[in-house]
């Protein structure tokens, strides 16, 4: 990322937590029946991301809320990567950063980006990411130590190194801006993703999609109105 975009995002006085929408949201989660709460699962580690500074916009988003939820179809999914996870790399755990995600945030981040190069990677909220409807999940891999699997970027990185193609893969081992081992460890983690039902979004290593764009937006609704 570079310095004017760092620039613009620390300075932007657009982006504010609505702390009283997030505790409705939050309740209003809690008790939709098509919604589960995944913030004690075991084989998961929770850190959500835009519920503190550690993110693109430099701003706690989320007033400190560290309960997640999916939409149950997501969560059916993310359920079976976990049993795959398990069999396949025993003591290792999915590190959640941002799963179902309310409206106002979203807009908050569009509002950032809006006018720049960046503006592609943020869903408009008046069509709503699939964050809003809980079927989109970004999450990292934690080894049986407690550290993080090394992916090659964090999260939020909004460069080429993010890019999760065969192609694009290739090429930044190619041209030594990744090694083969985290290419490795990206696709250990998509395989295990992919059996279970999720998509990934080929700009993003670490998002994944429970269904189809169109479908979600045309049979679902957005979570927490």
């Amino acid at each position: 990322m570079n310095n004017l975009l760092i620039g613009l995002l620390m300075l932007s006085n657009v982006v504010f937590a609505d702390c009283n929408g997030m505790k409705r949201w939050v309740q209003n989660l809690a008790v939709d029946s098509q919604v589960v709460e995944i913030t004690h699962w075991e084989g998961l580690a929770i850190d959500l991301r835009y519920a503190q500074d550690q993110n693109i916009v430099h701003r706690d988003l989320y007033c400190q809320e560290t309960r997640a939820f999916l939409h149950r179809v997501a969560a059916q999914k993310l359920q079976a990567a976990l049993d795959i996870l398990r069999k396949e790399q025993p003591g290792y755990k999915l590190l959640i950063w941002d799963a179902a995600r309310p409206l106002f945030a979203q807009q908050a981040l569009r509002d950032l980006v809006r006018g720049t190069p960046m503006s592609a990677y943020v869903t408009s909220a008046s069509k709503g990411s699939l964050h809003n409807y809980g079927m989109a999940i970004d999450l990292s891999v934690l080894k049986p130590d407690g550290s993080r699997m090394d992916l090659g970027t964090d999260f939020d990185d909004l460069s080429a190194k993010a890019g999760a193609t065969v192609r694009a893969e290739d090429s930044l081992v190619q041209a030594g801006d990744l090694g083969t081992r985290q290419i490795g460890n990206r696709r250990v983690l998509r395989s295990i993703m992919r059996r279970a039902g999720w998509i990934q979004l080929p700009s993003e290593w670490w998002h994944f999609n429970a269904a189809y764009s169109a479908d979600v937006h045309a049979n679902m609704t957005v979570l927490g109105k």
